[in-house]
Parts: structure tokens; C-alpha cells; sequence
């Protein structure tokens, strides 16, 4: 990750070193670790004691230069959570709101990466995964199975 200037002057001192400057730091550990949405480092900042003005000067800072960004965020959490369970993009779309991920970068983003070829794979995985669990289901037990991980019928009988 590039090294983030801050242009921004401190708001209180603290031995010697900002709030602002401590903040910071303590987002760009955040991020280092894994993508992250604004809420996400809001409450993370928040819980470690720092002031709400300090934390969005911080992140308006971060979004500036692009070391945050819900798009990106989005991306790592769908691939991420398709890896170990797929999912169609209706649940995503829930999960992502649940996460706090911004609305329109999340249905942007999906509309992005839920391509037709990406959800046929996705559901054929579901598919075989709930085989694998359920090797006796018949095949409306799969369809209830599949649109309950959010794939729509077209996407499970195409």
C-alpha cells in the first residue's frame, strides 16, 4: 500500500503526536489487515476512543488519496464470501446493507461481478455443496435450498 500523506493539520495535541495523526494510523492498520467500508472503520475508530470529527476528517482523508474505498471494499467481501459459501446476488445485496457497505457502490458492484457466466457458476456450486450436505433432496428440496441463498429460479433451472 503507498505511504498516505495528510494534508489536513492536527486538531489537539497528545504527547507530542495528533489525534489525527494517531487516528490515522490506526485506519491504515485497519486497512492493511483487509478491505474495509467507512462504517466499518467508523465504529472500529470509534470503540478505540477517538472523537467523531477526528475520525471523519481521518476517513474523508483516506478516501481522498484511495486507501478507502467501498468499491473495492465490496468486491473483496463478495469474492470473499463466495469462496466459502456462494450466494446470489439478492443475499449479497442484504449482507453488504447489514455490513453497512454504501448502497449504490454495493449495486453497482454487484451489478459488475453477478454476469450471467459468474451466477451460473456460483449456483452450480450452491448446487453441489447442498448434494454434497443433502445427498437425497430431490430437486424442488434444491430449488428451495438455492433460492434460499439467493438465486433466483432463472438462474437455478438455466
Amino acid at each position: 500500500m503507498e505511504k498516505i500523506t495528510c494534508k489536513m493539520e492536527p486538531t489537539r495535541k497528545e504527547d507530542g503526536s495528533s489525534f489525527f495523526n494517531k487516528c490515522l494510523e490506526q485506519a491504515l492498520r485497519y486497512l492493511g489487515m483487509r478491505e474495509h467500508n467507512r462504517k466499518e472503520l467508523l465504529v472500529k475508530l470509534s470503540a478505540k476512543g477517538y472523537d467523531s470529527d477526528v475520525i471523519g476528517k481521518v476517513l474523508d482523508e483516506l478516501e481522498d488519496e484511495g486507501a478507502l474505498s467501498e468499491e473495492r471494499y465490496v468486491h473483496s467481501y463478495v469474492q470473499s464470501c463466495n469462496r466459502r459459501h456462494p450466494e446470489g446476488r439478492s443475499v449479497m445485496f442484504q449482507r453488504l446493507m447489514q455490513k453497512g457497505a454504501d448502497r449504490t457502490a454495493a449495486q453497482n458492484v454487484l451489478a459488475e461481478i453477478y454476469t450471467p457466466e459468474y451466477t451460473a457458476r456460483l449456483a452450480a456450486e450452491a448446487r453441489a455443496r447442498i448434494l454434497e450436505k443433502h445427498p437425497d433432496a430431490d430437486p424442488a428440496q434444491i430449488r428451495f435450498l438455492l433460492s434460499k441463498c439467493g438465486f433466483r429460479l432463472s438462474d437455478i433451472d438455466g
